[in-house]
């Protein structure tokens, strides 16, 4: 991938083939961004940039036999870590599921962890980066580049590294020569103090809109008007630009519509039929879906204080549920919503017993709204 096809993000682009052709490369980097930021394309064309045979001063060339195989993810001195599930006895690492992973991000290098891990298992499962995989790790990097430059490392979604972390500070604090490490990230207090003080990090920061607009023209062929308000709601999210574009987001929309009417209004005997439904979707669904209440809930409170009938960084279709909401939602009750939300997607990536978290939290929404 080249920097060009990376949307916006002019001064990181800049920042980063500066430190090449000054040869000043931190060997342990973190690209700590916002989902849909672009953290993943970004350290994909760096690592391009860094193998190019014919570099100019703001990108790879694109053409050179090292282009060619980065761009199809199957460059020898470019290794990839990502979350992964168990699919049998033993535990899993990364290059099992190479192949998926290859045609996931070609076709998409905006995809986020949830479309990643259903992508590879529809089973109620968490990602993970196993202590085998650390060893790989490890391992790979002490070995000789296969073809003579530098050997690059790119964990994405790093904080499903955990304690793992931890075997390799040795190697994230003296690796071998001519070795770059890229963690990707979006949750700083989710990595380990320790991993964290061996890296530099680039912060990576929203998309700014101009230029979401302006992909959005290019790549999907949106006419200027469509593409600002996609934009607009999008918020700095370019994965979530091309959901809008692809009306993927609807899904969510449905599920928290009927579960806002069964908490206010239906009787208990349907919030308890909703949650038998919904507590088999996947932890990683729930996850989202609980990041997506609580963004639709702060619109909510949003809207009480815009002229216009449309919330901030809502769709057309999210109006009428958004609308609905701002007569139930207040500055005091947000803030006893949003912790036992999160609170609920706390206990559900730990394996608690799914139905019995969403009933209570139901229960405890309802009180609050009522």
């Amino acid at each position: 991938m080249q920097f060009s096809q990376v949307v916006g993000l002019k001064d990181i682009k800049k920042h980063l083939t500066q430190m090449v052709l000054d040869n000043k490369i931190p060997h342990a980097q973190l690209f700590l961004n916002q989902e849909g930021a672009g953290g993943l394309p970004m350290a994909l064309a760096f690592a391009q940039y860094l193998v190019c045979e014919q570099k100019s001063d703001t990108d790879s060339c694109g053409e050179c036999s090292s282009c060619q195989k980065a761009q199809k993810l199957i460059h020898p001195d470019i290794h990839m870590t990502y979350p992964v599930i168990k699919k049998d006895t033993k535990p899993p690492i990364s290059s099992d599921f190479i192949k998926e992973w290859r045609n996931q991000v070609i076709s998409n290098p905006y995809i986020n962890e949830y479309e990643w891990l259903q992508s590879i298992s529809k089973e109620i499962k968490l990602g993970n980066i196993t202590r085998e995989e650390a060893s790989q790790i490890i391992n790979t990097l002490y070995l000789k580049s296969f073809e003579g430059g530098y050997k690059i490392q790119i964990v994405w979604m790093a904080e499903n590294l955990g304690e793992v972390g931890n075997t390799l500070l040795k190697i994230f604090e003296e690796p071998p020569e001519k070795t770059i490490i890229i963690l990707i990230a979006e949750n700083l207090e989710a990595i380990l103090p320790t991993v964290i003080s061996r890296t530099q990090i680039v912060k990576i920061n929203a998309i700014d809109e101009k230029d979401i607009i302006e992909a959005l023209v290019n790549h999907h062929h949106l006419d200027s008007q469509l593409a600002e308000e996609y934009a607009y709601i999008a918020n700095g999210n370019y994965r979530k630009a091309q959901q809008l574009v692809a009306n993927e987001l609807e899904t969510f929309g449905d599920d928290l519509k009927e579960w806002m009417i069964y908490c206010m209004r239906g009787p208990s005997t349907d919030l308890i039929k909703w949650t038998e439904n919904k507590h088999t979707k996947s932890r990683e669904y729930l996850k989202k879906f609980f990041e997506y209440t609580i963004h639709i809930f702060r619109e909510s409170l949003s809207s009480k204080y815009t002229d216009n009938s449309l919330a901030p960084h809502v769709s057309k279709s999210e109006i009428p549920v958004v609308q609905a909401l701002k007569k139930y939602i207040s500055h005091n009750n947000l803030y006893q919503l949003i912790p036992l939300i999160e609170e609920a997607a706390y206990f559900i990536e730990r394996n608690a017993f799914t139905k019995m978290v969403l009933l209570n939290l139901s229960i405890q929404i309802r009180k609050i709204l009522k």
